[in-house]
């Protein structure tokens, strides 16, 4: 018996193919569907939503430079700061 898995796009953040969104404070709530938040500036998470995060909440918090977050978001708010929004 063999195991199947999904097509590794389906898991895959490429930047390359699907693009990045750059946010800062003044860009306000921004919606899409992300594969990856990557912090290019110390900033502050005030709102965040995602598809099946458990605690999705709990990452409305302060994050260092160069720190990824994985999962699939789909709505961030920013305070201060500069990240990167990887499209999935």
């Amino acid at each position: 018996m063999s195991t199947q898995y999904p097509s590794p796009s389906y898991n895959t953040v490429d930047p390359e193919s699907l693009g990045s969104v750059i946010v800062d404070s003044s860009s306000g709530s921004v919606a899409g569907r992300f594969g990856a938040i990557q912090v290019l500036n110390d900033c502050t998470i005030s709102s965040i939503a995602g598809i099946t995060i458990t605690g999705v909440d709990k990452l409305q918090t302060s994050f260092t430079a160069g720190t990824i977050l994985y999962g699939v978001f789909t709505e961030i708010t920013i305070t201060g700061g500069l990240v990167a929004l990887h499209n999935v």
